[in-house]
């Protein structure tokens, strides 16, 4: 067994006096841990350490803010324009090198009403910020006076932005965003369109538009847009109307193969990078994109279909003849007329469409008929609305009742209002062997090909033919360019009022250029030119066609297109079918 020793032995004699202090200071601690009193105090403490911080970043802050009211930032709405990252891509023309939308960083000052501020005297800020703001006191109080978040200000400058923190008004506060900007202002604006404020579809329009509402996120989108030829075809139609003294125009180049949109331009024009909230009502008939969301009766350029269509529905021949003498007479009160009485009775078919026959295009639907006028033009695709990538896309007007005396109107050009771009694209299939095409401001692969047929190639080659001798001896003499055998036709047509009638003329000329191959179409319209007496007239022989001429002269060497020495041979063909 085991002897027992224990580890601490008390021999009479010693000194145990620690083992008491010790035993009593450890009842002072417990009792000291469990007094009411002392945990208060400590708690206290604690609570002075936060209130001590707590005071200090409030006071820190509170300084700053009054030597710095405009730092302060705040977010008035979810919004892509106070993204981090870029809100959306650079948009450049065709060759990639012409930049036509960009995106940087920017300052905006807006006031902000919050509800712990003492009442805002908004008589006093308007009054005080608009010197700074170069804007009138009383349309800045309408403004102030609209909500509790308003945007004075876009864009400003490091001074503008010191100069406004110096007004005195406390309620300012800036915030950084992201603004679009269009480095060619009003150049291609009806393609683009315009984003301010928050990129959101309320604020935006064209292709800007179709970006947000795609969300489309590529660093870089190139459009199918000749930047070159955009500008030409923008500065003649602004020279055009001034000239003329046109009311507005519009015209379009489009690819005749591949439905490549080159150039597209509606006039009166508009800079999108001064167009916000406040300015939208202001600018909306500059804004109004007359190729793409007007709806127009283009007058006689509509024959091109009446006769392309007796052609492939084989009701005729070029060299049939009609009497251009007859009097149509049913459902109106007196006969149909032509525009100027031919000097012989009877035209050929091609004959009717250089001379511009209204009666002999009436006679011609009759040929045809109602129903497959209508079938016919609802291929070209004209009776639909078009869709590309924008959003403003208008609709055709189409009679109320489609009857005999519409089918008439329509084949010489009234009675029916058109989309120009649809009208363009629908051109081109008369034109480029009879493929249908769908216009579009995405860049095409090189190959591509379309199998969707509107008319024969034969009947193509026909409809060339004969628009070549428009231009060559008919109403589009002023529209041709040496080299490049230009085809179309002229259309003079009566504006329809609003309350009934007509009131001032729209005239146009569309065409395809080099003619024997067509590559490019383009269509120019001038809303009401007027004429000069003694000099020129205000039909589209005067005006639009040399408007067109000038366009095709500059633009084509611009595209590559090579001078053409003569027409192909089977338009010889097409000649001795005719005599």
């Amino acid at each position: 067994m085991s002897e027992f020793k224990p580890q601490n032995r008390i021999v009479v004699g010693d000194d145990i006096q620690h083992l008491l202090i010790n035993n009593l200071e450890n009842k002072k601690t417990a009792y000291l841990k469990n007094n009411p009193i002392t945990i208060a105090r400590e708690r206290l403490k604690i609570a002075l350490y936060f209130f001590i911080v707590f005071f200090v970043i409030f006071s820190v802050r509170n300084t700053f803010i009054s030597v710095f009211p405009g730092d302060v930032i705040s977010e008035p709405q979810h919004s892509l324009a106070l993204s981090v990252k870029k809100p959306l891509p650079d948009i450049y023309d065709r060759t990639g090198k012409n930049l036509l939308v960009t995106t940087f960083k920017t300052t905006r000052a807006a006031v902000v009403k919050r509800s712990s501020f003492n009442e805002f005297d908004i008589h006093k800020a308007a009054d005080q910020l608009s010197p700074y703001l170069n804007e009138d006191p009383q349309e800045l109080l309408e403004r102030l006076s609209s909500g509790k978040y308003v945007e004075i200000a876009n864009d400003i400058s490091e001074k503008q932005q010191y100069d406004i923190l110096n007004s005195g008004v406390a309620e300012v506060e800036f915030h950084k965003v992201w603004r679009r900007v269009y480095p060619s202002k009003t150049l291609a604006a009806h393609i683009l369109g315009y984003s301010n404020r928050d990129f959101d579809q309320k604020s935006s329009s064209g292709f800007e538009r179709w970006l947000y509402k795609n969300q489309i996120k590529n660093d870089q989108i190139n459009l199918t847009i000749n930047l070159n030829a955009q500008n030409h075809l923008e500065n003649i139609l602004e020279s055009a109307i001034e000239e003329y003294d046109a009311e507005a125009s519009f015209g379009v180049i489009l690819n005749a193969n591949n439905g490549e949109i080159i150039a597209l331009a509606s006039l009166p024009n508009f800079d999108p990078n001064t167009v916000n909230q406040y300015s939208q009502s202001k600018t909306a008939n500059q804004r109004f994109n007359r190729a793409l969301q007007g709806s127009y009766e283009l007058g006689s350029v509509m024959k091109i279909f009446t006769l392309a269509m007796a052609l492939e529905e084989e009701k005729i021949n070029l060299s049939d003849e009609f009497d251009v003498w007859k009097c149509m007479n049913k459902g109106r009160k007196k006969c149909l007329s032509d525009y100027r009485k031919s000097k012989v009775q009877f035209l050929n078919a091609a004959q009717c469409l250089i001379n511009s026959s209204n009666i002999c295009m009436a006679q011609i639907s009759h040929l045809v008929g109602l129903e497959t006028q209508k079938r016919f033009l609802s291929e070209t695709g004209l009776l639909d609305e078009q869709f590309i990538e924008l959003y403003e896309m208008g609709k055709p007007s189409l009679p109320e009742r489609w009857n005999e005396l519409t089918m008439e109107q329509i084949s010489f050009g009234q009675g029916l209002g058109v989309v120009p771009l649809s009208f363009v694209s629908a051109v081109a299939a008369i034109v480029n062997g009879g493929y249908l095409i769908e216009p579009t401001l995405y860049l095409r692969d090189k190959n591509y090909k379309t199998n969707a047929k509107l008319i024969s190639s034969e009947v193509s080659n026909s409809m060339r033919f004969v628009m070549r001798e428009v231009v060559k001896n008919g109403s589009g003499k002023k529209a041709d360019v040496d080299g490049y055998n230009v085809i179309g036709k002229t259309g003079t047509a009566d504006k329809p009022c609003l309350t009934g009638g007509y009131c001032g003329r729209m005239t146009s000329f569309v065409g395809a250029f080099p003619g024997n191959n067509p590559e490019y179409i383009i269509l120019v319209s001038l809303d009401n030119p007027k004429g000069e007496k003694g000099i020129r007239g205000s039909s589209a022989y005067w005006n639009a066609a040399p408007v067109a001429g000038e366009i095709i002269k500059l633009v084509a060497p611009q595209l590559n297109i090579p001078i053409q020495n003569s027409f192909d041979a089977f338009q010889e063909h097409v000649r001795a079918d005719i005599q």
